[in-house]
């Protein structure tokens, strides 16, 4: 049981670790633009813009006077951007389709909110399993990418600063997921009734 326990746990910490600073690529069905809130300062920044950034380095002027502002470091911002992780879209899905995981995804919600601030968990479940279907990664691009509303919000000062104490246990959490495997079938020839999760 205690075992079960960390599993949640570090796959929680790991949802929150990949999913805390945000950037965009235009789909039909994704963000026009996204909203930094960096205390009191408020910039929004289109889609585009963000993205050419991400992928090239280029700065907009609205970008670069915000990064500027916020004594931001471009390439730090565009190496967050870009980092990929290990995840297959089943262990994502399970790992937050349960009490724990939608405790992580309100707290997420407190950083990354859609402009209503309503069904934010849902948003955030939908673009993090959806952005591992392809290859089995997941990038802060590509969750906003498949991010399911035109605008998005982000506190950049809750955002990194999570960001940077959590993003240490990534390799820890994935260590731990190569192991549910062994771990489900020691369960089962013990008769103990797995969760729902690791099913």
């Amino acid at each position: 049981m205690k075992g079960q326990k960390q599993i949640l746990q570090w796959v929680g910490v790991w949802a929150i670790a990949t999913a805390s600073l945000m950037a965009i690529v235009p789909q039909a069905h994704a963000a026009n633009e996204i909203v930094f809130r960096y205390g009191i300062l408020r910039q929004r920044l289109s889609v585009v813009e963000l993205t050419k950034f991400a992928e090239t380095g280029e700065q907009s002027p609205v970008l670069e006077r915000y990064l500027r502002r916020t004594n931001s470091k471009p390439e730090e911002i565009r190496q967050a951007l870009n980092q990929s992780v290990a995840m297959t879209p089943t262990t994502l899905d399970k790992g937050l389709n349960n009490t724990v995981g939608n405790l992580l995804l309100d707290e997420l919600g407190k950083m990354i909110q859609t402009p209503d601030d309503q069904n934010n968990r849902e948003a955030l479940r939908t673009a993090l399993i959806d952005s591992t279907a392809k290859d089995n990664k997941l990038t802060i691009l590509e969750v906003i990418q498949n991010y399911p509303a035109e605008e998005i919000h982000l506190d950049v000062m809750r955002a990194v600063k999570t960001y940077n104490r959590l993003a240490r246990y990534q390799q820890p959490v994935q260590n731990i997921l190569e192991k549910v495997g062994p771990l489900r079938q020691i369960l089962k020839d013990q008769g103990i009734n797995l969760p729902d999760f690791l099913k």
